[in-house]
Order: C-alpha cells, then sequence, then structure tokens
C-alpha cells in the first residue's frame, strides 16, 4: 500500500513540472514587448545572487525612464542570512519568480544579475504558468539554469541578454547602446525572419566550416558553459540534437573548461550537435591563452561534421548579442549574422 501511494505522488509531481512535454514540439516565441518608449510592463526579479544596494531602484528609475511601467518581485533586493549570496532563500527566490510568471499585467520579465543560486530553485518553479502565458524571460550567466529549464519543461523561448543591475546593464552605470538594441530589437515587435549582425568590432574566425558549410540551421542554445554541464542528467536539460551551441563563461581556467568539454563530448552532447561557436572566456590572468587555444580543443572534441566558429560577441562583455534560448536560428558564419526564423508573437 505504502509503494502504491508513493508512486502515485511521483505520477503528481512529475505532471506538475511538465515531465509530459513533447521534447520535440518546436519552442514557443514569447509575445513580444513594445518597442521602446512605447510602454510595457516589465518585472524585476533576483533568482540567483544578491544586488548591491540602491542598484535595483536605479534600474527602476532607467526602465521608466525608456518609457516602461516596471513591477518589483518579492524578495528581489532581498539577501539569504545563513548563505549570504543567494538573494533570499530558495522559497523567497523561487516565489520572487513565480510571482512575475503569474501576473497577468507583466509583458517581460528582467533578472537583476547572475551570480549563483539558479539551479537550486528549478524543482519550485511554475513552468505551465510561462507555457500558458508566454512571455520574454531574459538573463544570462547563471540565469543559463532557468533558460535551459525553459526550453525543456515549458517550451518557451526565453532571451540570453544583458540584465537590470550591472555596471554595463540597463540601470548600470554604463550601459552599452548595442546590447540594449538588440535587446528591445529581439524581444519587440515585428515580423519574421529577425536578423541581428554583429557589432563592428566583432570578428568572426571560423576554425572549421562543418556539413553546413557558410551556413548553419538549427536550433540556437546561447550557454554559460558551467551552468549547462550543471544540468547534465537533469530533466531540465534540453535535446541539443542538431543545435548550434554557443559558449562563454567567466573566472575558468583553462584545465576546467578542458574537463567541461570533455565530460559534454563523454556524455554524447557534442557528439549531436552541428555546430560550435564560441564566445568570451575571461576573467582570468590567462585569457588570452583560453581565447587562443579553445578553439583546438573545441576541434578535438567535436567530429568534422560539426562547425567551430570563435569571436562571437556573447558572454561577460559589455557589447554582446541578446540571443533566443532554444529558436530556430539560420547562421551565416561568414557574415557574422543569426537570422531567427518563428511566428509573429502575439
Amino acid at each position: 500500500m505504502l509503494r502504491c501511494r508513493l508512486r502515485i505522488v511521483d505520477v503528481v509531481m512529475l505532471h506538475d513540472i511538465g515531465y509530459y512535454r513533447d521534447m520535440n514540439a518546436p519552442l514557443i516565441w514569447p509575445r513580444s514587448l513594445k518597442s521602446a518608449n512605447s510602454g510595457g510592463t516589465v518585472g524585476l526579479c533576483s533568482p540567483s545572487g544578491p544586488c548591491p544596494s540602491g542598484t535595483v531602484q536605479r534600474a527602476v528609475t532607467a526602465l521608466e525612464a525608456r518609457g516602461r511601467r516596471v513591477i518589483v518581485a518579492p524578495h528581489t533586493e532581498g539577501r539569504c542570512e545563513e548563505l549570504n549570496y543567494l538573494a533570499g532563500t530558495d522559497a523567497q527566490r523561487a516565489e520572487g519568480v513565480n510571482y512575475l510568471l503569474r501576473h497577468p499585467e507583466v509583458d517581460a520579465i528582467l533578472c537583476t544579475r547572475g551570480g549563483y543560486g539558479a539551479g537550486r530553485i528549478l524543482d519550485r518553479l511554475d513552468y505551465a504558468a510561462l507555457r500558458n502565458s508566454p512571455r520574454p524571460f531574459i538573463g544570462y550567466s547563471d540565469i543559463t539554469a532557468l533558460s535551459l529549464a525553459f526550453a525543456a519543461q515549458s517550451g518557451v523561448i526565453s532571451f540570453s541578454g544583458i540584465m537590470a543591475t550591472g555596471k554595463t546593464d540597463i540601470g548600470g552605470e554604463s550601459p552599452d547602446p548595442y546590447s540594449e538594441e538588440s535587446l528591445w530589437f529581439i524581444i519587440g515587435e515585428g515580423d519574421f525572419p529577425r536578423a541581428l549582425a554583429s557589432p563592428e568590432d566583432s570578428v568572426w574566425s571560423i576554425h572549421r566550416r562543418g556539413e553546413g558549410g557558410r551556413r548553419i540551421s538549427g536550433h540556437l542554445y546561447p550557454v554559460c558553459l558551467s551552468l549547462l554541464i550543471s544540468l547534465l542528467g537533469t530533466p531540465y536539460m534540453p535535446d541539443l540534437t542538431g543545435a548550434a551551441l554557443v559558449i562563454e563563461d567567466v573566472g575558468e581556467s583553462l584545465y576546467r573548461i578542458d574537463r567541461m568539454l570533455t565530460q559534454l563530448r563523454l556524455s554524447g552532447v557534442l557528439n549531436r550537435v552541428s555546430a560550435v561557436l564560441i564566445g568570451t572566456f575571461n576573467g582570468t590572468n590567462e585569457d588570452n591563452t583560453i581565447q587562443e587555444s579553445l578553439p583546438q580543443m573545441v576541434m578535438d572534441m567535436t567530429p568534422q561534421s560539426v562547425t567551430v566558429v570563435s569571436g562571437v560577441a556573447y558572454g561577460h562583455i559589455a557589447r554582446r548579442f541578446t540571443l533566443p534560448v532554444g529558436a530556430m536560428a539560420d547562421i551565416n558564419i561568414l557574415e557574422g549574422t543569426f537570422t531567427f526564423r518563428g511566428n509573429s508573437p502575439s
């Protein structure tokens, strides 16, 4: 009798977090946010680390100056007493995200910052709320965990882009115009296909042309590498078969990056992707060595059919793409452009 009751509970839990979703179904584009200075409500939340004092209010002021209404989720400015690298307990941070996912007036959700902690709340999120009312969810770095989980469990595209409170973010001291323009464009109104061109100072280097030649087509997954690794073997990892993987990280030594790529190889992920596009790996005293060594390292660990490109403006840098996570993309590796396909968001 006890065994039967436990199995029933298990079924309910699996249904609640969305394991029943058809993993082969195309991901859904969220509804668009109105263009800059045209209104729309942006919700702020802190799924990961705590924000420095005053930075959330500066972000609110910056967004309002851009014509947005702002809703700040509960615990956005919090800090966990026991673990001060978290912006609240797991329950509090999940509550903040779920509050915005369920809020009928929120048109887009912008994370305040990364850090650490998003992975701890993946089993507490309301994936059905995003699936039933898709809206842009934006963040990168540690927020990679949420973006991949939304793809796997909600079937909804999210966006890897600048956030709210960092120095070069929207509410920061020196926001980068290209980065912000990229964000508003890709989550905004407009017909498909939508094309993003690299910044003028960004030059792609082609190290290997795989089966796609100068053009690659597939689902695009821009990720912070260590966060992708953290989800291997979990139900929050989407299927990357045929995907174009864009990788970046910060503060990771070359041997640690080697170890992470080796894990991806041994798990079979690197055998299934169509391309690996290398962004920036910075924040150490061996940044130049890492950037020079990575292309060969990636080629050592992938089949000849996999395209390998470096120099992509994506990572912990001021000037960067905002890229949709899980969207169908056509990538021109000679021109350094992404063109995204899909239905116009309603």
